[in-house]
């Protein structure tokens, strides 16, 4: 595999959302029609997108969001797209979320950013067993989806409040990199019964939909594009049958499902999939222009907020992860750390009293830290003294940035 190839699996992997397409019966086809009154993105070619015509709908506008919520009260999926980065995607995600439950809705939310593996914890999480923090560990969140948890974390507290089943539906990265590294049909017989025994194939729109971004970084061969597809067939087809599992457990509950947008607003990527392995009415989310989702099939759009998380607070310092420990790699000599008294080689033992072993613990530590807070830093130095012990301990005040 060469590195652009995996610079780009890397760029568009967990969650840009591309699908490939399955085939489908027309008797296995979920119904995605909208309720009168409100406007959907998808319309006949030629035709100008209603969507056009009316403005997404504002979500802090009560009557018209309940009219939306009223409209997906009956629907057994509803999809409600995201860019990952966008905090006001998932403050209106959270509004989904919210308005059907205080519709009487018996709701679950399934995530694309929990892996399938890691569900136990997500259990836990929701019946008070475990804190948010050791959710956070024990799922590897920082190690397998990265973004700033911020962006999700009032979602996660209000289904933990309410006792609303969160639901893991992404593949392992496991999985993910073996596919990636030699295809679907290079995958063990155990690994590939993960994933449906009828999956579909990409058809050529999917395909011709997703090769110019696989292409933003230079010249690929056929091979590296086609495991790519692979890729993207790997978690929409994973993500629809962990999907499925659910509500064929559970047939009292409607799903939302929270994923990237171009995960869900392309029938060939999630929708389908899961119509085709079970019958059930659906509905698609997203916020934003219908011209964002041209040649999507959005049933509600929702308006783009003002809204930004505050900064985080940063330590100031290059890290890196070892064996050992987090280790200081470099210090600027007019930072703030340095002043501090900080070195090159230090081995970070705890901060602000939380023991770190490894950056998952870096982040966890500063979760609900803001530039500006002082957090104490106990540092685990080697010794340059001849004939002294090997390690020194050191605390030291830093202001973070």
């Amino acid at each position: 595999m060469t590195n652009s190839f995996r610079s780009t699996v890397l760029m568009i992997g967990i969650g840009v959302g591309f699908g490939t397409a399955a085939t489908m019966s027309a008797c296995s086809q979920p119904t995605r029609s909208a309720p009168p009154g409100l406007h959907t993105g998808a319309t006949p070619e030629g035709e100008t997108p209603v969507g056009e015509a009316k403005p997404p709908i504002d979500p802090t506008d009560r009557r018209s969001f309940s009219e939306l919520t009223a409209g997906l009260a009956g629907k057994r999926v509803v999809f409600v797209g995201e860019s990952h980065d966008r905090y006001d995607h998932h403050l209106n995600q959270l509004a989904v979320i919210r308005g059907l439950r205080e519709r009487g809705v018996d709701l679950a939310v399934g995530m694309e950013f929990f892996q399938e593996p890691f569900q136990p914890y997500l259990d836990q999480y929701v019946t008070g067993e475990i804190d948010e923090k050791e959710m956070l560990k024990k799922t590897e969140y920082y190690d397998r989806w990265k973004y700033d948890y911020r962006l999700y974390r009032d979602i996660l507290a209000y289904a933990r409040e309410h006792r609303i089943a969160l639901v893991a539906l992404n593949a392992p990265a496991e999985l993910v990199a073996q596919v990636s590294k030699g295809g679907i049909v290079g995958l063990s017989p155990q690994d590939r019964a993960r994933l449906p025994e009828d999956m579909g194939t990409a058809q050529p729109g999917y395909e011709a939909r997703l090769r110019p971004v696989f292409e933003m970084h230079g010249k690929v061969s056929d091979e590296q594009f086609r495991r790519f597809v692979d890729v993207q067939t790997l978690w929409d087809e994973h993500m629809a049958r962990a999907a499925r599992d659910y509500l064929q457990a559970n047939p009292s509950k409607t799903m939302v499902i929270l994923a990237g947008s171009g995960h869900v607003v392309y029938a060939d990527a999630m929708p389908d999939r899961l119509g085709r392995m079970v019958r059930a009415d659906q509905a698609v989310v997203a916020t934003g222009s219908a011209g964002r989702y041209a040649g999507g099939e959005v049933d509600f759009l929702l308006a783009e907020r003002d809204a930004e998380l505050p900064p985080p607070g940063r330590m100031g310092l290059m890290l890196a992860s070892e064996d050992t420990g987090v280790t200081v790699g470099d210090v600027s000599p007019s930072s703030p750390a340095a002043a501090a008294g900080f070195r090159r080689g230090d081995r970070i033992v705890s901060i602000a009293g939380e023991r770190i072993q490894g950056m998952d613990d870096i982040r966890l530590a500063l979760l609900d830290r803001a530039p500006g807070d002082m957090v104490w830093v106990e540092v685990r130095r080697a010794s340059t003294a001849a004939g002294a012990k090997p390690t020194k301990r050191h605390g030291r005040a830093l202001p973070l940035l």
